[in-house]
């Protein structure tokens, strides 16, 4: 079974007053529906950052809505969406229950991602696991609920004191600073144990996994304490499909991976090479793991040199002339209009 992996979105981004609509769009109506056709893809991984704020302009909510139903509607791929620390996560289930009667599964609240979905593949059944983005206290929240309403003498009882513990003893700084590890470990134990014994697993989540390599364009998941996540959280699913972090990369093993964005969201992201992740998973769960470059409408690059130099290099010129432009002048003395006269030869020049 083939699956594609893809994360951080952020539609609706704003760059140095620019809006990114455009360059998204051509990515995601050209490229990414190409890839769906030729490399066979029989689902989708979203983890999460669909929108780059809570309530996103109309454009990007257009751009949503027309990706979602040319795949119900044209592709019938299905796509597995978990929302992440940008979204507005009530917002973005809105319809749900509907939408996944055409293939279109959105998971936003930790009370809707208890327990697993059996997809039906091409060679078997595979158990998507989601965990959205979510604060320690609304997953807690979440799992006491559910350990609740399935009787606590039948729930597995490690879950079951973690959650206990938290909201018996009050522990609000524990929950606010240091619970993030645990309340994910948590999660994902309540998960796993729901997978059918000998069924594949992929987990979606949109997390601070330790050790990541951070971008520059993320934003921060807390105030004032921990929010990183250990990888052994994920260690038990065949894959973990990430989203938060906008460099791709792998977190302690192959099978546990952040996709990465798929453009470059800051100048300090100038050297990622951005992609989109194809995860090729065997009837035992194995995975074979490949990437695709992400064609860009426009790159997003540093130019470092005298002012006189840019200004007059036509080369260069050529090269980047309607790239996202950051100019890195060695001159020592002051330029008049500097500004205005990149302008002039390099069009977005920021």
């Amino acid at each position: 079974m083939r699956f594609l992996h893809t994360a951080d979105w952020h539609l609706g981004r704003i760059f140095y007053g620019q809006y990114l609509t455009e360059d998204q769009a051509h990515v995601l109506e050209h490229q990414f529906f190409n890839i769906l056709k030729d490399e066979n893809i029989d689902g989708i991984l979203l983890a999460g950052d669909i929108f780059d704020r809570a309530v996103p302009p109309i454009e990007a909510i257009e751009l949503w809505d027309s990706i979602i139903t040319r795949l119900a509607m044209d592709y019938k791929v299905p796509f597995f969406v978990v929302s992440g620390n940008h979204d507005g996560a009530e917002r973005l289930e809105v319809g749900r229950s509907m939408l996944s009667q055409s293939g279109i599964h959105i998971w936003g609240s930790p009370h809707h991602a208890l327990m697993p979905f059996e997809f039906e593949g091409t060679d078997g059944k595979v158990a998507i696991c989601p965990m959205p983005f979510s604060e320690p206290r609304r997953i807690g929240e979440a799992l006491f609920a559910d350990v609740e309403a399935t009787n606590a003498e039948s729930t597995d009882t490690e879950i079951a004191d973690i959650v206990t513990q938290c909201y018996e003893q009050n522990c609000e700084s524990a929950l606010n600073l240091h619970n993030y590890d645990q309340m994910y470990q948590a999660w994902s134990d309540h998960l796993y144990k729901q997978v059918p014994k000998g069924m594949r697993s992929i987990a979606i989540s949109h997390a601070f996994v330790m050790g990541g390599e951070v971008g520059g364009s993320e934003r921060t998941l807390s105030v004032g304490g921990s929010e990183q996540v250990n990888p052994q959280v994920f260690k038990d699913f065949h894959y973990t499909a990430l989203g938060h972090l906008h460099g791709p990369q792998r977190m302690g093993a192959d099978h546990i991976r952040y996709s990465g964005s798929p453009l470059k969201y800051s100048f300090d992201e100038h050297m990622q090479k951005k992609s989109f992740t194809i995860i090729d998973m065997d009837t035992k769960g194995n995975v074979d793991i490949s990437t695709i470059p992400v064609e860009a409408k426009r790159d997003v690059v540093i130019l470092e040199g005298y002012f006189e130099d840019l200004l007059n290099d036509k080369a260069l010129q050529a090269k980047h002339r309607d790239d996202y432009v950051q100019a890195r002048l060695l001159d020592t003395m002051p330029i008049m209009d500097g500004m205005a006269k990149l302008r002039q030869v390099y069009h977005r020049c920021m």
